[in-house]
């Protein structure tokens, strides 16, 4: 197998998300050129399986790879540097260093320019500029991501991507979470943003880019810290209980199955008794799920108020919920290297197409969401849980750049 060839399989494999693979291909290709001599080829393909490496979460042996190549390439030109600068981005970010990632991605911009490579020093630039806004947050990114606009050409398709960046942190308030987020270069239409935007309410509610299945993190301990998951087994597990709506408790539904339109409230209660003693539930659970009625009642007022619920309205199901983590568990899962690309897309579009059967619109999804996730967190508080989620929702409900104001529902 030729050199190319060997590199297009690699490719492909980082195409389709498969970076375990990728990184193994890189390897035999580097190992082809250092066995032909021909080690300046081997230092940027080494490089290259560093940087599949940190994809697939083995960031530490991906360190190992380019140090070792660092090294290697010390005498080397300036292509070979600006090379590794660029590639070192990538895995240090993955590793969480992110600060030290964005001043290499800057030096590969820097090396590149001198080079007059303009494509590459355009996408090394528009990555150093993303890579500031993560780890300074947007307020504290201004200044630097002047200084990265001044040093590169007006008028190329770099500049444009980063002054829009600089511009979209100048319009955010001085946080890092409950902000709308768009990804210029994420899906902005059609049937995957549409699913994407399911998942909405997490990515405002974390800052990140609500329209972008991929970043330069790596989220392996926010699903092992929250979730649980160490693996691909246990992510794969986790996924299918969102997508089949059965994650959240299920007497949420049963409850609320139980309510017919025009119901009054004592009608409501007999009906949930009435499903319980059928089936031989214990008194002390009919009791809780009783209650778990007038807990939605209070909630339900509650959303009529501060206009997540329209007057008269009702939330008839919660699995939105749990449809809006599956599209943000997809996207976690290939960011942690636990699904590749084409199996993350197919799980967001999954869950957009199930949201949109029980549901009618963005704000009914919204309500059932927010119920969701109050009944899982807030306890009947309206506290910060409540705050967060109405500010999530009122964000893109308003925001004449939120997804659910520029696409129709379903």
């Amino acid at each position: 197998m030729t050199y190319q060839a060997m590199l297009d399989r690699a490719r492909k494999f980082e195409r389709q998300g498969r970076a375990g693979e990728a990184a193994a291909a890189y390897a035999d290709a580097a190992k082809a050129m250092e066995a032909r001599g021909d080690w300046t080829s081997a230092v940027a393909v080494r490089a290259r399986q560093a940087r599949a490496l940190a994809a697939a979460g083995r960031t530490g042996e991906a360190q190992r790879i380019l140090d070792a190549v660092e090294r290697a390439a010390a005498s080397m030109t300036g292509e070979v540097r600006a090379v590794l600068d660029a590639q070192a981005a990538h895995v240090l970010a993955a590793a969480g260093r992110t600060s030290e990632a964005a001043r290499r991605a800057w030096a590969a911009m820097t090396g590149f320019g001198s080079l007059q490579d303009h494509r590459r020093a355009d996408a090394a630039g528009v990555h150093a500029a993303r890579l500031i806004v993560r780890d300074a947050g947007p307020r504290k990114a201004l200044l630097p991501l002047r200084e990265l606009l001044a040093q590169m050409p007006p008028g190329g398709d770099g500049h444009r991507r980063v002054a829009e960046l600089l511009a979209d942190a100048e319009r955010r308030p001085d946080r890092d979470h409950d902000i709308l987020v768009t990804d210029p270069d994420g899906a902005p239409w059609g049937r995957l943003a549409a699913a994407l935007a399911v998942g909405a309410h997490l990515a405002v509610g974390n800052g990140v880019a609500w329209n972008a299945l991929t970043d330069d993190g790596n989220d392996r301990e926010l699903l092992e810290r929250d979730w649980g998951i160490t693996d691909t087994a246990s992510w794969r597990e986790q996924m299918d209980r969102l997508l089949d709506a059965n994650n959240s408790d299920p007497a949420i539904q049963m409850v609320l199955d139980r309510r017919g339109r025009g119901t009054d409230e004592r009608t409501w209660r007999s009906a949930i008794a009435a499903w319980c003693e059928e089936r031989d539930i214990g008194r002390e659970t009919v009791r809780e799920v009783v209650e778990l009625s007038g807990t939605i009642l209070r909630y339900e007022s509650r959303f009529r108020a501060d206009g997540l619920l329209p007057p008269g309205g009702l939330v008839e199901s919660v699995y939105g919920y749990d449809f809006g983590r599956a599209v943000n568990m997809a996207r976690w899962g290939l960011n942690s290297g636990y699904c590749d690309a084409e199996e993350a897309e197919k799980c967001v579009l999954t869950a957009g197409h199930r949201a949109h059967q029980v549901y009618p619109s963005w704000e009914s999804f919204s309500a059932g969401y927010v119920l969701g996730r109050m009944l899982r967190f807030d306890d009947g508080e309206f506290g910060e849980w409540y705050e967060r989620s109405l500010t999530g929702h009122r964000v893109l409900a308003e925001d004449p750049s939120s997804p659910w104001r520029r696409m129709s529902w379903g």
